[in-house]
């Protein structure tokens, strides 16, 4: 895998299109932002330094979780495809808004969690994590963004990047098949 698709799998797993339709059009304030941002990034990058000592916790094979994570992939991708971007209940005047859900699950969920993981026990920990930051930095900048007129992309580009998500996903299935 290159690195530059290394990044584009988070990316797709993670679907900032869909995380920033799951908001309902409302934009978070910047303290919301940067708290979910923080948090988001941390897990990202704790998940990707210790992605082997938590297959290994797990005593999953690399290859297996290879396959496990093309499922929940694949799953996340294809419920956006079938029903479009989940809508949640964002409140910004809520104490913890700035982490649910704005930070789980909007930015942080099993998809991208899962994607990292792979990223970084096949390729690198530092990739892992430039893909993370590449896919939140997206996310709360569309979660910023008003789409305006172009209203029907919040409804459509989510599904494109969900469709790039299963792709990505049959991909890591057949290499984690064929390693198995």
């Amino acid at each position: 895998m290159t690195p530059f698709l290394a990044v584009i799998a988070i990316i797709a797993a993670v679907n900032p299109f869909a995380a920033a339709a799951r908001l309902d059009g409302k934009r978070p304030p910047p303290r919301h932002i940067i708290t979910a941002g923080t948090l988001s990034l941390a897990i990202y990058a704790l998940a990707a330094a210790f992605a082997g000592d938590i297959l290994e916790a797990l005593s999953v094979e690399p290859e297996s979780f290879l396959v496990a994570a093309a499922v929940i992939i694949a799953a996340s991708g294809a419920a956006t495809l079938a029903l479009g971007p989940l809508r949640l209940h964002y409140d910004p005047a809520s104490r913890y808004a700035d982490l649910v859900p704005l930070a789980v699950p909007v930015l942080l969920g099993p998809a991208g969690l899962s994607a990292v993981i792979v990223v970084a026990s096949r390729e690198s920990a530092g990739l892992a994590i430039v893909g993370s930051l590449a896919a939140v930095v997206l996310c709360l900048g569309l979660a910023v963004a008003r789409f305006g007129a172009a209203a029907p992309l919040a409804d459509g580009l989510p599904r494109l990047l969900a469709g790039l998500a299963v792709v990505v996903a049959a991909g890591f299935a057949v290499d984690g098949i064929r390693a198995i």
